[in-house]
């Protein structure tokens, strides 16, 4: 038996396989099972194995898990021991955005997420995982929902500065807000700096774009500018693969961001062959722990230490 799991921000993903057929596949709220916040609490991690505990043979299943917010190697080497002091079965962590590569069918290959956040991801030639972006929407997140809406609206106020009318781009944001000007758009942003608040104008920015805005049709570009340099640094620093997997709430429903990231990585050089995910997520973590189960001493697509519990 293998377990794979996905655990995002909102939604934990598990599916379970034996011998090709599924024996589990469901989707819960992340804080149904991480009571304290910590992924690596007794608690988190008891209830995060009693989503498929009480299937025949879970105890000694290959797992593998991609977590959102494993972003330093002290995280997940504290979540992987948690698991494995827990777990009688093979385990293996990563980043959740780890999972794309697997999932697309690729052993080597560069990560891109873009969605409530964003970040780039790939891999040495020896497993060791070199990284750009995710600091953040306040400050980095290029491409994100919240960080488009926050280039947005400082491309509105140059647009004041520099005496333009307003356009399709604040009128759409001025009406979503509830605001006239920009000084009352600043204020609707900053004091109440919510991720979901800002991100869920996101979609604006592209209508307007679509509509001739020329300041959304920039924030937009240069967001994809800015995917595409993390994609050239993890590839200048190592990264191995000729291919880019993307996913994530934005770039994949957002074909303006998709073609033009991909368009910027052909100026800067880059022949990456690019794709967007179509399978879920979590394949790319069943993928790691069918890795896991069949070659006990493999690297399932990340440098992680596989730990069995000592008995």
């Amino acid at each position: 038996m293998i377990v794979g799991i996905d655990i995002g921000g909102t939604k934990t993903h598990v599916r379970a396989e034996s011998d090709g057929a599924t024996l589990l596949d469901r989707s819960v709220p992340t804080a149904e099972w991480q009571a304290d916040g910590k992924l690596d609490s007794p608690a988190s991690v008891q209830g995060l194995l009693a989503l498929f505990g009480g299937l025949p043979g879970s105890a000694e299943a290959a797992l593998a898990v991609g977590a959102h917010g494993l972003d330093s190697e002290a995280q997940t080497l504290a979540f992987q021991s948690a698991l494995a002091e827990a777990h009688r079965g093979r385990t293996w962590t990563v980043n959740d955005v780890e999972l794309l590569g697997p999932a697309a069918g690729f052993d080597d290959a560069i990560a891109v997420i873009a969605g409530t956040g964003s970040k780039v991801v790939g891999r040495l030639a020896d497993g060791t995982p070199v990284t750009a972006g995710g600091y953040g929407y306040i400050l980095n997140d290029p491409g994100s929902a919240p960080a488009l809406v926050r280039d947005a609206v400082r491309s509105l106020f140059d647009a004041v500065d520099e005496r333009e009318q307003p356009d399709q781009l604040a009128d759409a944001l001025f009406a979503h807000f509830g605001v006239d000007d920009v000084v009352g758009l600043s204020n609707a942003l900053t004091v109440h700096p919510r991720i979901t608040r800002w991100g869920a104008a996101a979609p604006l920015v592209f209508a307007a774009a679509d509509a001739g805005s020329r300041r959304a049709a920039r924030v937009i570009d240069d967001a994809a500018d800015e995917l595409a340099r993390s994609v050239q640094l993890v590839h200048r620093h190592g990264a191995v693969g000729r291919h880019v997997v993307c996913a994530g709430g934005v770039i994949t429903n957002q074909p303006r961001l998709f073609q033009a990231f991909h368009e910027r990585l052909r100026t800067r050089g880059l022949g990456h062959v690019v794709h967007l995910l179509t399978a879920a997520p979590v394949e790319g973590a069943l993928a790691m722990a069918r890795r896991l189960s069949a070659q006990p001493g493999a690297v399932p697509f990340a440098p992680s230490t596989p730990s069995r519990r000592k008995s």
